[in-house]
């Protein structure tokens, strides 16, 4: 999936762990909380979902660092075929600290 740069801009920034708020105004982008949408399968809406943010017309979903990797990659893939919309999937970076 391709994105704009202002969209990867504020993709880098949740990933450093900036706010979808501040990163959004920051690069003039337009946002959504709690936005509720139809979920598909086969083409058909099966259920609605709420998505936390929809950014410049991209769902933005993070993994749960709670989960087994797997098991949070699964279900954000999964969540990600189901949408009508691009998805964009925030996984925090983790700070490497200094071997000695």
């Amino acid at each position: 999936m391709s994105v704009s740069a202002p969209v990867a801009r504020v993709y880098a920034r949740l990933v450093q762990g900036e706010g979808v708020v501040s990163a959004c105004q920051a690069e003039g982008l337009a946002y959504q909380q709690d936005v509720t949408v139809d979920a598909h399968y086969d083409g058909k809406p099966v259920c609605t979902v709420t998505l936390p943010w929809v950014i410049e017309g991209h769902a933005f979903l993070w993994a749960d660092e709670a989960l087994a990797e797997s098991i949070a990659e699964e279900r954000l893939q999964a969540m990600a075929s189901a949408l009508a919309m691009p998805v964009c999937i925030v996984r925090r970076e983790v700070a490497l600290s200094p071997q000695s």
